[in-house]
């Protein structure tokens, strides 16, 4: 994959993160709400990982639980934050 491409795949990761927080943050006064974004992000996050690395040709079982891992830890912290 061409540095160039490599880039674009990380710019738009950047820019969905990046729209999620925005959202987080104009629904800060709603906590359930909030959880909802976060659990989309997550979903957008896997989503990415799987695409950017099977495109690359790289996609392995041990990856993917890699990738659902930090997942399951980004949900449960923010659990923990918002819904306690």
């Amino acid at each position: 994959m061409t540095k160039k491409l490599d880039t674009l795949w990380h710019l738009i990761l950047y820019f969905g993160l990046i729209i999620g927080s925005m959202a987080v943050m104009l629904s800060r006064f709603d906590a359930t709400r909030q959880y909802m974004i976060l659990v989309l992000l997550v979903v957008y996050y896997l989503t990415w990982g799987m695409a950017y690395h099977h495109s690359k040709q790289d996609a392995t079982k041990k990856l993917a639980i890699e990738y659902l891992l930090i997942a399951l830890i980004a949900l449960g912290a923010g659990y923990l934050v918002l819904m306690s």
